[in-house]
């Protein structure tokens, strides 16, 4: 009897995972100029895909690496259930909120050091978009990048930027000694954030 109860509160639990609702929310936008509204679309759509079935969907049937052993569903759940990893000092995040703390790079300031990624690709064939927040829980953007986006309004890649640098916020991440970029990109967090992107773009067309 006790095997059944226990049988049936982790089905009644997984399914309520499996169906909940989650929101973002954007607790600092930091240098982002003219392209606050530009961001704010990409709030919007990221919680509308993170919400959507298509992305439930996809994510249960997806196959990545650096996935840390987990299964598609427990996967899903993770992004679902929204527990940062790191916030920056002094805030606090909810659960169940996908908290977003976000800014540019200061490429000639004190991020200096990342003004060559920003600005041509690196000898393993990949060009930094921006950092992830594991350190400072802030996920900075390279204003390059930013201002490419916005300029043809593409929604969608800021959208899959924020999406990837948040699978870093929940732990996971795409290192491995001398990977090659192709191999970065069939990792669970490469692939959220262009699932995230192809989404957006999928909706946008509708």
């Amino acid at each position: 009897m006790k095997k059944i109860v226990f049988a049936f509160i982790l089905l009644c639990w997984t399914q309520v995972c499996l169906s909940q609702k989650i929101t973002v929310k954007a607790h600092s936008v930091v240098g982002y100029g003219k392209h606050q509204d530009f961001a704010k679309k990409a709030f919007v759509a990221l919680e509308q895909v993170l919400n959507s079935d298509d992305f439930k969907e996809s994510i249960i049937a997806m196959k990545a690496e650096k996935n840390q052993g987990y299964t598609s569903e427990q996967l899903y759940n993770i992004i679902m259930q929204a527990k940062e990893k790191k916030v920056p000092k002094d805030s606090a995040a909810t659960d169940g909120i996908v908290d977003l703390w976000v800014r540019t790079l200061e490429v000639n300031g004190r991020d200096a050091n990342w003004k060559d990624n920003c600005e041509k690709p690196s000898i393993f064939g990949n060009q930094t978009l921006g950092i992830d927040g594991a350190g400072d829980g802030f996920m900075a953007i390279c204003p390059s990048a930013l201002d490419h986006w916005a300029s043809i309004d593409d929604v969608a890649a800021l959208a899959g930027h924020y999406a990837h640098e948040y699978m870093h916020v929940l732990g996971f991440d795409h290192h491995r000694l001398f990977s090659s970029q192709r191999w970065r990109e069939e990792t669970f967090v490469y692939k959220v954030g262009y699932l995230v992107r192809d989404l957006v773009k999928k909706m946008s067309a509708d």
